[in-house]
């Protein structure tokens, strides 16, 4: 094979390494590897290679199709595109250019060998066909020139006429793809082996026929029409017309899928069509094949994906664009770990390699970011497609959506800690019952045991009768307390709403309270305060269970303070009519962190043996339940030896 100068245009600096080398390997000339369309430019206006690899995706500010249409404005070079687009305005665009062929990316060592030696024949062909024509067209002016030398001249055309015969026929015969000469009159006047094989009529049947007989068909279909109207119209308009896809016709009557190119030449002043036609059978069935699989992938109802071997997506089915929230085109030529930021690469690269290892990958959990920065769990697998060198060629993707089993193990979790947490409260319940009801029981029985089984005086029995009493009312205060729990939790607890005069409820709460002594601070002062005069004091509640709800908090005050003042009583906004009820004391206070804890259930702020003060932790939940069924709000403000706020309010019902 004589030296073919090869230019590779090519960004990608391992992909132009192979290429180069495998270029040389086959005997070709690689003149140089240049990464961007501006240094093609400029590199063939000083050297001129007999074809161009041009990469259609170049860095750089100008991609391939505009350094081809560059290069194209002054001498025209051969161009044979390598690209992964399948965008139709890109292929459109890139045809324009009149290119000798493409190279679809990622292909085989093999398919760039037959692609090269078919794009290096139909340039030599190509150029034996100038240079003939252009040979002719001198030949006419050297005749008018020199008439005197016409027999020598007309000698020598013949020699030369026969040499490039001889030369086109080896050419040709030598050829892939089928080459066929016709006039304007559509009789074939050329035909080469490939050609033969192809339609499977011989040399001698086919001369001096009409191209139609290529074309023909029992039905006047549009493929057929479609046919005669390219071949027409290359015929009258002398037009360039590539790559049409049509459909042909064997002698033997089998309709096949072809693609043609035509070009128009001059020999010996009568107009001419020559014509490369390809038979696109296999790729039609690959694109068939491609078709069922993109449409058995989009019924799919989990995502599917393809990458090259560098991690680029060339496929991208509609559930796993969904999931990341893109449309499948948008993704297409786009790197895997755009999705994967918060993921590192090595962890990728790891379930790489088990997937190589392994058939049919291993399942990977990782957090796919979607297009509107979206965070999404999935279960990945992945699947290793080698070329025949046993290399990665591509990455099959499968890809799950486990968000709602996500939230259903959290969900799990959760109940499994609320389980935990219960069983614990359960325990710290039972031990906090009993010791709060044995203390009082107690106290009861040993001091009616003292009565019973001793002389005492009466100051004694008085004594002793006041311990009984205060045990006993502890006693009732635990009792009701469960009880009232028990009806809230089972929604049976009623409310009786009546109409009250508010000062008088503070003035009872407050005698109750005042000479409090069931805790040993009686050094605390207590004070009520409400801004609404008597008479004009009405309100529409339950009385009871406001009273009830102040006593739960003023217990509460008590239990937690030691000196200082206890403030309770309420608040009116006449511009708002409302009422805001409060218990303000100055004693332990409480952690910010249990603040949301202390109305729950059985839960107090000290537990087990840790417990400072007695009670079953009830008190808080009593009150916060109790509001819940008044239709109010309760907060609370506190500061660990700062002192408590609760503040609650009551959407007063009128009176009916």
């Amino acid at each position: 094979m004589e030296s073919f100068k090869v230019l590779i245009v090519e960004d990608e600096i391992i992909n132009a390494k192979i290429l180069q080398e495998f270029l040389i390997n086959k005997g070709y000339e690689v003149l140089d590897v240049v990464t961007t369309g501006e240094d093609a430019v400029d590199y063939v206006s000083r050297i001129k290679p007999d074809i161009i690899l041009m990469d259609i995706e170049l860095a750089g500010n100008m991609n391939g199709i505009e350094a081809a249409e560059q290069i194209n404005r002054g001498e025209h070079f051969p161009i044979l595109y390598l690209t992964s687009q399948t965008n139709k305005e890109v292929v459109n665009r890139a045809r324009e250019t009149g290119p000798v062929g493409y190279i679809i990316k990622p292909f085989s060592p093999h398919q760039l060998e037959i692609t090269m030696e078919m794009a290096r024949k139909k340039i030599i062909v190509d150029q034996e066909l100038i240079n003939y024509q252009l040979y002719l067209e001198h030949l006419v002016v050297d005749r008018t020139r020199e008439l005197i030398d016409e027999v020598e001249l007309n000698n020598k055309i013949s020699h030369q006429a026969i040499s490039s015969e001889v030369k086109l026929t080896a050419i040709t015969s030598a050829a892939n793809d089928a080459i066929i000469l016709f006039d304007e009159y559509g009789q074939i006047k050329f035909w080469n082996q490939a050609a033969s094989k192809m339609f499977r009529y011989s040399e001698n049947d086919i001369i001096d026929q009409n191209i139609r007989i290529l074309f023909s068909s029992d039905n006047q279909n549009f493929q057929f029409a479609k046919a005669l109207e390219s071949i027409q119209e290359a015929i009258d308009k002398s037009l360039f017309k590539s790559n049409l896809e049509l459909a042909a016709t064997k002698a033997d009557g089998e309709e096949f899928p072809v693609e043609m190119s035509m070009a128009s030449v001059v020999i010996d002043h009568e107009k001419f069509i020559i014509s490369v036609v390809r038979d696109i059978t296999q790729r039609k069935k690959d694109v068939d094949e491609i078709t069922r699989f993109k449409l058995i992938s989009d019924m799919a109802n989990y995502g599917m994906a393809i990458t090259d071997g560098a991690g680029t997506f060339v496929y991208m089915n509609k559930y796993f664009a969904r999931l990341i929230e893109v449309t499948p085109d948008e993704m297409l030529g786009k790197s895997f770990f755009l999705l994967t930021p918060h993921e590192k690469k090595s962890t990728i690269a790891d379930f790489v390699q088990k997937s190589s290892e392994v058939k049919g990958g291993e399942g990977q959990e990782l957090l796919l970011t979607t297009k509107m920065l979206n965070q999404v769990p999935v279960m990945v697998n992945s699947v290793i497609i080698r070329d025949k060198y046993q290399q990665p060629q591509f990455f099959a993707i499968s890809a799950v959506d486990i968000r709602e089993r996500k939230e259903y193990e959290e969900n799990l979790l959760r109940a499994k800690r609320l389980a935990e947490e219960s069983d614990r409260m359960k325990t710290a319940f039972l031990s906090t019952i009993s010791h709060e009801l044995r203390t009082p029981l107690n106290a009861i029985i040993g001091f009616s045991e003292l009565i019973r089984m001793t002389e005492v005086d009466m100051t004694d029995v008085k004594d002793f009768n006041e311990e009984i009493y205060k045990s006993g009312n502890h006693l009732l205060s635990i009792v009701e307390d469960i009880l009232d729990i028990s009806l809230l939790e089972n929604k049976n607890l009623k409310i009786n709403t009546v109409e009250f005069s508010l000062n008088n409820l503070m003035n009872n709460i407050y005698q109750k309270f005042k000479s409090n002594l069931r805790y040993n601070n009686q050094s605390i002062n207590l004070v009520w305060k409400g801004n609404k005069p008597d008479g004009d004091d009405k309100f529409y509640t339950d009385n009871s269970k406001l009273e009830q709800i102040f006593s739960k908090l003023l217990d509460n005050a008590y239990k937690f303070s030691t000196k200082g003042t206890i403030e309770f009583g309420y608040k009116y906004y006449e511009k708002e009519n409302i009422f805001d009820f409060y218990v303000k004391d100055e004693g332990k206070g409480i952690h910010e962190s249990k603040l949301t804890d202390i109305f729950e259930s059985f839960k107090q702020i000290d537990e087990g043996n840790n417990r400072a003060h007695d009670g079953l932790g009830l008190g808080l939940s009593i009150v916060n339940q109790l509001l819940e069924l008044m239709n109010g709000e309760i907060f609370v403000e506190s500061k660990p030896k700062k002192g408590s706020v609760f503040t609650f309010n009551i959407k007063p019902k009128l009176k009916s």
